[in-house]
């Protein structure tokens, strides 16, 4: 080749090779930048987030969620996808729906092509870690993939009988996870049970509000159950003791996760991600649903607490009022870690609230119980609740139930008016979309239910799953 049009041809190659480059940065295929090189997702199990002082409940002894969130971004709508806590862990660490990951309840194997952040995490070179809390997260179940440690560990009498652990047995080991970091990116994910049933906290936690006694034990399932069949009368007296027992639960994981923070190096808190974030909710009695979950979809069950915390993302504190969901969890983390969001994840990441008000999110949520209407070849959560919602309203059908509802949440937040008679056409719209996302998501029966097996079953009942 001449020297001429040798030149030309590098001129050539490298106009090329420029338009590649704008082409790739046009395209979104540049891994952003870090903004933090450690994330602490904290999961708190059956947390209601109007049990919590940042959220309005003035009775609640939550120092130190409520500095966190003042110090960061409170989200008041966070829903969740399901009540259990199996599947609703697995959503909030592959940013799949239930009907995506195929983990409909309790006691199913998360499908092995299911991939979690904990494994995109690890293999970008991050130190891993989970410490859980109770056997419905076991590793029997799936969801240890992708952690280098794994601490499920509940059952520690030498008698054995314990499928669950306190917050501040829980504390004690993730602290001496995140000693041992160092300088290491980590991702570190820690799930506190307390606040399920039973309510049991331990002094002073329970008797802080000096409630009269009630009649019934906040720790028998006899109770409970005599409660739920309507065979005992609640009286507002025996609520009250109640609720002073789950909020004594949520005031002891507040002080030990402050405990868990004061493991963090005060020189690392500034590069810091810490994510907390209710699972699922518990009904006190709403609708006439008491000390329970799974089976309905009001707002007791599926409103739950997010609030995130994270000096070098945050420079001014918020409160974001559009509804989010915990689908969105698993890209915030990896786009706050610098890397790339898979496509396949059906949320969307909540850093931009950190900037300013974001667009509210549709949400969608499904019931895992009842059990015993799951049949035979048909999907496992065809007959029960399912509900969508946007910023204004929320839309919930109970086919077992053969009911339907509509409530306008900007007049009335607590979902005691089903207003479907008034508002037909909007209910129509909403069960439209409501039937197009799942004909969408219909992958038929699920194989993977552990629950077959006897020892597994009666695991969870003892755990008040049945």
């Amino acid at each position: 080749m001449r020297p001429a049009a040798a030149e030309r041809g590098s001129h050539v190659l490298r106009s090329l090779a420029a338009v590649t480059v704008l082409l790739f940065l046009a395209c979104g295929w540049r891994t952003p930048a870090p903004l933090v090189d450690g994330i602490l997702l904290v999961t708190i199990d059956t947390c209601r987030s109007d049990r919590i002082g940042c959220y309005g409940n003035a009775e609640a002894s939550t120092p130190f969620l409520d500095r966190t969130a003042a110090e960061g971004i409170l989200f008041t709508s966070c829903i969740a996808e399901i009540p259990t806590t199996l599947s609703s862990h697995t959503t909030i660490l592959s940013s799949l729906y239930p009907r995506t990951h195929r983990v409909p309840r309790n006691g199913f194997r998360v499908p092995g092509d299911v991939r979690t952040i904990a494994q995109i995490f690890r293999e970008s070179g991050f130190r891993t870690g989970a410490f859980v809390s109770a056997f419905s997260l076991h590793r029997t179940f799936g969801l240890d993939r992708g952690f280098s440690v794994y601490d499920d560990i509940t059952d520690e009498n030498p008698d054995g009988g314990q499928l669950e652990r306190r917050a501040s047995t829980v504390t004690k080991y993730a602290s001496e996870w995140l000693r041992a970091a160092g300088e290491e990116r980590f991702f570190l994910w820690v799930h506190y049970f307390d606040p399920h049933w039973p309510y049991d906290p331990p002094p002073p936690h329970g008797s802080i509000r000096r409630v009269p006694e009630g009649a019934y034990s906040t720790t028998s399932l006899e109770d409970l159950k005599r409660i739920r069949t309507g065979l005992a009368p609640l009286r507002p007296s025996d609520r009250d003791a109640f609720f002073a027992a789950y909020d004594g639960e949520i005031g002891f994981v507040d002080r030990w996760l402050g405990r868990l923070l004061e493991a963090v190096p005060e020189e690392r808190r500034e590069r810091l991600l810490l994510v907390i974030a209710g699972d699922h909710g518990e009904g006190f009695g709403e609708h006439m649903y008491f000390f329970d979950h799974g089976e309905y979809l009001w707002a007791s069950a599926v409103d739950v607490p997010l609030i995130l915390h994270a000096p070098s993302v945050v420079r001014e504190p918020r409160i974001e009022e559009a509804p989010v969901r915990l689908l969105d969890l698993a890209p915030t983390l990896l786009e706050a870690a610098g890397l790339p969001i898979p496509s396949i994840f059906e949320g969307e990441s909540l850093l931009p609230a950190a900037r300013g008000p974001i667009a509210p999110r549709v949400a969608f949520s499904e019931a895992s119980k009842p059990w015993s209407i799951e049949p035979e070849a048909e999907y496992q959560n065809k007959y029960k609740a399912k509900a969508v919602r946007d910023e204004r309203w929320k839309y919930i059908a109970t086919p077992f139930r053969d009911r339907k509802e509509l409530y306008d949440l900007w007049e009335d937040p607590s979902e005691a008016r089903n207003v479907i008679g008034r508002e037909p056409k909007r209910a129509a719209e909403m069960e439209r979309s409501l039937l197009e996302w799942i004909r969408e998501r219909d992958s038929g029966f699920q194989s993977g239910d552990l629950t077959v097996e006897a020892e597994i079953r009666e695991k969870l009942r003892a755990l008040g799953y049945y």
